[in-house]
């Protein structure tokens, strides 16, 4: 798997990050970099988090 070093180097994950702040970086690194799989529990929290999301815009 190739890590976007470049990406990393910019956006790295905020100290002791809120659930959103930490589900956010993960949209975002799924999107620009492919140095790892997301883990069950990372995905699992992203569907809970992007339903969330849905209905809050609603």
């Amino acid at each position: 798997m190739a890590i976007n070093k470049e990406w990393h180097e910019k956006h790295k994950m905020p100290k002791n990050p809120s659930f959103e702040q930490r589900m956010e970086w993960h949209i975002e690194h799924s999107k620009h970099c492919n140095c790892y799989p997301l883990s069950e529990k990372i995905e699992e929290e992203l569907k809970q988090y992007k339903s969330k999301k849905k209905k809050d815009k609603s």
